[in-house]
């Protein structure tokens, strides 16, 4: 566990984002079609602080982008859907907009100094170590915003970072040593190993099986489509190169936000050149397609994972249903959804081979667990000594995966013996019994050693709590004064 928090330890800062907060308040409904408030744009309103459409969308697309990201480029919206982004991002909406509330009517409020003081301390508008109005006003508008917008929203988000400080605590020593404990605490174990038996199954149990699973197996959700191309041709020299890179130099930094030199970027700054030049050509095609004078190539029956289109652009295609110009490696693309096709319920030829893998995985953890059930109380089992939660490499008879899953059984278990199954992708292979001999509660040294990671977690995890009694509270606070503007 400590050695997951050093990994991770960037994520036991407190930060601004309201993200960070639990969801709570599920009364709050998800978003739905609108009818809308005063303004055109507003979706609700909490007193006097108003929630608008671009507020819900932003905080959907960090959330989609997230968890697509997570889920290595496959989410789509019928996934998102099911995970209830929708429902998330405006649920996080609201929850932002009562903290401000809040602090308006506590009387705190962000001052144009230390919003000032904020822009001009950020790495990505400095130029050797000091701010730079022309890179500030220049990456704004390579971003599409508005100043008045992004010194808008960084007001938001100052805000509430000032209320979440105002209210922080930090953890007492109590705390601390309890977290401690269970962090660096460690038993001593002897354990013992049953594999599996070989299960068989005939085809009359495969199919009975199917009939009463025969929903768990369809056919994947496929596409049709249209797509078109718009290659980036066009004729560039290299003054025009070093032209465009000078304007646009914001765009071309490494990770620490420095500005890379015209030689390290060339080919990309060529490349986005090239797109300027031929996004006009792009977008008379696109009006060609629509009207029909240009025919598109189609492509059905695809997956999100194709040779036609990227995932990204899959994803973005499979949300919007048409696809502006959008620049890819291949120029720029047009596309447009024909259709989704459904997933329907695979006939048992087509299944049984998947029906038979569930059988034999179903068989083979109850004979499993029914073995470990018997061996229990009677098992004696080799003794490997202490462990603590981390210590994967004590466990050299087990893989990476099973020993942490081993581990995180053990630590979590409320009993002196029990039994843990290990996970495996085809079918589980084997049963690990283990029975808890001795107990170290603290381990001073190990304890002194992560002191500060153990207190920054302590003190997360007592903010954490603070913020959702907060939300709760806000909640009960400006229940009377919500107004959503939608049809639910």
């Amino acid at each position: 566990m400590i050695t997951w928090m050093q990994t991770h330890k960037k994520w036991l800062i407190i930060t601004i984002w309201i993200a960070t907060i639990a969801f709570v308040g599920a009364g709050f409904v998800g978003w739905g079609a609108y009818s809308y408030g005063k303004k055109q744009d507003e979706v609700a309103r909490i007193k006097d602080t108003s929630i608008k459409v671009k507020d819900i969308q932003d905080l959907y697309s960090q959330l989609f982008n997230q968890l697509n990201q997570a889920m290595g480029g496959k989410l789509d919206e019928a996934t998102a859907k099911q995970f209830g982004l929708e429902k998330a991002a405006f649920q996080q909406a609201m929850q932002r907009a009562m903290l401000i509330q809040f602090a308006k009517d506590n009387g705190l409020y962000i001052t144009d100094k230390e919003l000032a003081n904020t822009i001009i301390s950020m790495p990505a508008f400095q130029k050797n170590g000091k701010f730079d109005k022309k890179l500030y006003k220049m990456f704004l508008q390579n971003m599409r915003i508005k100043p008045k917008e992004y010194e808008s929203n960084l007001k938001k988000d100052l805000l509430i970072e000032k209320v979440l400080k105002a209210l922080s605590l930090p953890s007492t020593k109590t705390t601390q040593t309890t977290i401690g404990t269970l962090l660096t605490m460690q038993d001593k174990l002897s354990i013992g190993t049953i594999q599996a038996p070989k299960i068989e199954v005939n085809e009359d149990e495969i199919k009975k099986y199917w009939e009463k699973h025969k929903d768990n197996y369809k056919s994947a959700t496929t596409y049709n489509i249209g797509y078109f191309y718009v290659a980036l041709l066009a004729d560039v020299s290299d003054i025009e190169i070093s032209n465009y890179y000078d304007e646009h130099k914001t765009n071309y930094t490494d990770k620490d936000g420095v500005i890379l030199p015209l030689e390290k970027v060339k080919e990309k700054v060529k490349t986005d050149l090239l797109a300027k030049k031929t996004k006009k050509e792009a977008i008379l095609t696109m009006k060609k397609l629509k009207n029909e004078k240009i025919k598109w190539k189609k492509a059905d029956n695809i997956d999100i994972d194709n040779k036609y289109i990227s995932q990204n652009n899959m994803n973005l295609l499979i949300q919007k249903k048409f696809l502006k110009p959008t620049l890819t490696p291949n120029g720029w693309l047009i596309a447009t959804l024909f259709k989704i096709n459904k997933p329907a319920t695979l006939p048992f030829e087509k299944a049984q081979q998947l029906a038979k893998q569930d059988l034999i995985k179903e068989k083979t953890k109850k004979t499993l667990i029914q073995l470990a059930k018997n061996n229990l109380q009677t098992f004696k089992g080799k003794n490997i000594g202490f462990v603590a939660k981390d210590d994967i490499i004590k466990l050299k008879m087990m893989s990476i995966n099973e020993a942490k899953v081993f581990l995180q059984a053990v630590f979590t278990s409320n009993t002196q013996k029990g039994y843990v199954l290990l996970p495996n992708e085809v079918s589980p292979k084997k049963v690990i019994l283990f029975n808890i001999t001795e107990q170290k509660l603290l381990d001073k040294e190990k304890y002194k050693k992560y002191q500060q990671i153990i207190e920054n977690y302590a003190n997360k995890l007592k903010q954490d709590t603070l913020n959702q009694n907060l939300i709760k509270e806000l909640e009960r606070l400006y229940q009377a004064q919500i107004k959503i503007y939608m049809k639910i």
